[in-house]
């Protein structure tokens, strides 16, 4: 296995999706509900339908100051999501192999995910990474941009060709990064995706590919 640059996605990949479902479809919905006596079942409707409108390819969609100010939320975005740090939970395959790969390559993460997750997801387990990047908090852009990796190689000071972007968006964590020449991997648990050389089912068999 040659060296290099592993850069890896967040929610999906590195973590579950429990505590930014908590966050965005319970805790928002929640706040909603109550700043405007509604109940909750009808809140969590009309925030869905906002959310839809505005889409992930939005860097909107991913900004919780966005949101809590369209909503009319008073309270601080930070404040709810370290009230529910008890949600977070990594993938085991996850944990594996970066315990595997952590002394021979620098490991970097490179999110979409606001600075407010970053911070609290990987509080447990910030010792693996050299750097943090969130394309929408750092970069102002989402991932389906490639001058966000573009700007993550400059920052770190490699060429595309010496990191390896491992995610679970075929469009951000795949097409995007292959756009420069990036080495790109996709791990797909449920076994939707198409099957691929660039596809695998559990992390820990990215050690047999880079």
């Amino acid at each position: 296995m040659e060296k290099a640059l592993l850069s890896f996605d967040l929610d999906g990949t590195l973590v579950k999706p429990d505590l930014v479902n908590r966050f965005w479809f319970e805790e928002v919905p929640r706040l909603f509900a109550k700043n405007h006596d509604l109940d909750f079942d009808e809140a969590v409707v009309f925030v869905k339908n906002r959310y839809e409108e505005v889409g992930s390819e939005d860097i909107r969609w991913y900004k919780p100051e966005y949101w809590f100010d369209r909503f009319g939320i008073d309270e601080k975005p930070s404040s709810i999501v370290e009230g529910i740090f008890h949600e977070v939970s990594y993938y085991q395959d996850a944990l594996d192999l970066l315990e595997k790969v952590s002394d021979e390559h620098e490991l970097i993460v490179t999110s979409n995910a606001h600075r407010i997750f970053l911070d609290v997801q990987l509080r447990d387990i910030r010792d693996y990474f050299s750097r943090i990047f969130s394309s929408v908090s750092d970069m102002g852009s989402v991932k389906k941009d490639p001058r966000v990796y573009e700007k993550v190689c400059e920052k770190v000071g490699v060429e595309p060709k010496d990191m390896v972007h491992i995610g679970d968006n075929k469009v951000f964590d795949y097409e995007s990064p292959r756009e420069l020449g990036i080495r790109t991997f996709l791990v797909d648990r449920n076994g939707g995706m198409e099957s691929s050389e660039y596809v695998v089912k559990d992390l820990r068999k990215i050690l047999e590919k880079i």
